[in-house]
């Protein structure tokens, strides 16, 4: 029979020389910590107990979850090492680790408003958002070799996803792969704009993209503003009678 430790380390896929230490359930909240740390070197001929490595700060990241439970890991890094880039880890100081990154990023590149993401992945509000600005303002990479993009998971109870609206089959919107979005989103491409909204889109988000290196976090911003067009195609008139010329 496998223990919980063991068990923790399979579904984290936790891997030398980082071991699962210890996991704590609160089955009231529905709710497991799971610590991991850094197995230090055995004696001689592989004698001796299992022993982790002592020292060094402890990390904390909310994961994806299980069941229906909520998965919090605790990571204690060695003094002198790196932060592990594993998917069951996160960047410091943000919420989230990299799997649970991926599944937020997913959301949001799909149109799901930041309390949607909340109430499908069950995350607190404030912490969404904390990860949002961190985007948005190009302190948070998204893009990783080893994090690869994770399917979503959706908690027992918590509706799925709901895609947004697809452009009618005779909207005059440019493809979302058009090279004229990029240029209309970094500014090389200049329109008269007579909606407010737009003009504060297009404020914000060329302000936000002008300190945002991460080419995920990039395309969320683009497809924003492509979607921006698509539902509001009615009133933007004028702004696509300019855009259209331009597009491939």
């Amino acid at each position: 029979m496998v223990d919980g430790l063991t068990l923790w380390k399979q579904l984290l896929q936790v891997q030398e020389p980082w071991v699962v230490q210890a996991c704590r359930a609160d089955e009231f909240n529905r709710c497991m910590a799971v610590w991991i740390g850094v197995e230090a070197p055995r004696s001689w001929f592989g004698l001796g107990r299992q022993r982790v490595a002592q020292g060094g700060a402890e990390a904390s990241w909310r994961h994806t979850g299980f069941g229906g439970w909520r998965v919090q890991v605790h990571v204690r890094v060695p003094t002198g090492s790196e932060m592990p880039r594993h998917p069951w880890a996160g960047e410091a100081g943000m919420p989230f680790t990299r799997a649970l990154d991926r599944q937020i990023l997913s959301l949001l590149n799909e149109g799901v408003s930041m309390n949607g993401v909340c109430a499908i992945l069950d995350l607190p509000v404030a912490e969404v958002w904390r990860y949002r600005y961190a985007l948005d303002h190009g302190r948070h990479a998204v893009t990783s070799t080893e994090a690869q993009p994770a399917s979503v998971v959706i908690p027992d109870g918590a509706a799925p996803p709901v895609a947004p609206p697809a452009a009618p089959i005779s909207s005059r919107v440019p493809d979302l792969d058009d090279p004229v979005w990029q240029r209309l989103m970094d500014g090389t491409l200049a329109l008269d704009v007579r909606v407010l909204g737009l003009q504060l889109l297009l404020s914000r988000t060329r302000s936000q993209v002008a300190l945002i290196a991460d080419e995920e976090v990039r395309r969320m911003k683009l497809r924003d503003l492509h979607r921006y067009f698509v539902k509001n195609e009615r009133m933007l008139v004028h702004e696509l009678r300019q855009l259209l010329p331009e597009a491939a």
